[in-house]
């Protein structure tokens, strides 16, 4: 069986007084290792739940989801790293502690100084490794977000809207630097956004939820680094929008 991300027929109900809420229904997907998946959809939709069963913060109500594993890590718990819509900074480190802060317990002196260091240099923070989190701009705090998190070596990098605070500038650049980073890594990737130029920019493949189900799941046929505005992508745009507000979506050609 292909390696990847799998949730086989998956539902997430709450229940509430008198009733309750069916977040995720009958969901089923695969997403294959290595791969970008861009999840959009109104709120409401089931993706912040979808990403907090994924990262194993809830378990479903029913159904199966199975995720891979680091290399050479057969027979141990998938490695799932989480990366929020803020930085979530520890303000009394520096840049450099931060980034180290999830490998603490984890690995040995010399082998996490070594992570760290790679993390620093992957992400361009070499210079402000010793600056405070108040010291440095939103999008290199979300840089040192990422850092921490691809820091432990995650098998899945899951992303919550991660540039959803920054200004258009800002997002447009960090969205090429996460590019970079799968395309470096090669992690299974997975980013939730509202936003359809970021997921048309960035997702092997889009899923669009809507009522806790897949109303679409379609491939971006175009690599990367992509210009949005070209004409190829009009079909795209136009199929994910439709599929959001719940219009049919006509054929590519």
């Amino acid at each position: 069986m292909a390696e990847g991300i799998r949730l086989q027929g998956v539902s997430k109900i709450y229940p509430l007084a008198g009733g309750e809420v069916r977040a995720l229904e009958d969901l089923s997907l695969f997403l294959p290792r290595g791969s970008f998946t861009v999840v959009l959809g109104r709120s409401g939709s089931g993706k912040t739940t979808l990403l907090r069963l994924l990262a194993g913060l809830e378990e479903p109500t029913k159904g199966r989801i199975s995720l891979p594993r680091n290399e050479g890590g057969e027979g141990k718990k998938p490695a799932v790293g989480l990366v929020f819509q803020e930085p979530r900074l520890m303000p009394w480190l520096t840049v450099e502690e931060n980034v180290a802060f999830s490998l603490k317990g984890r690995l040995g002196k010399e082998e996490a100084t070594a992570r760290v260091e790679a993390m620093l240099a992957l992400l361009g923070l070499e210079d402000f490794r010793s600056a405070y989190p108040d010291q440095i701009s939103g999008g290199m705090a979300q840089r040192v977000a990422l850092g921490r998190t691809l820091a432990f070596d995650p098998a899945v990098v899951l992303m919550d809207e991660p540039l959803g605070a920054l200004d258009y500038f800002t997002r447009r650049r960090l969205q090429g630097e996460i590019a970079e980073l799968h395309r470096r890594t090669g992690k299974t990737f997975l980013l939730v956004t509202h936003d359809v130029e970021e997921a048309l920019a960035l997702g092997d493949s889009i899923v669009v939820l809507e009522a806790g189900r897949v109303a679409d799941c379609l491939d971006i046929p175009v690599s990367r680094p992509r210009e949005t505005g070209r004409p190829e992508f009009l079909p795209l745009r136009r199929r994910v929008l439709e599929a959001i507000v719940g219009g049919e979506h006509p054929p590519l050609s």
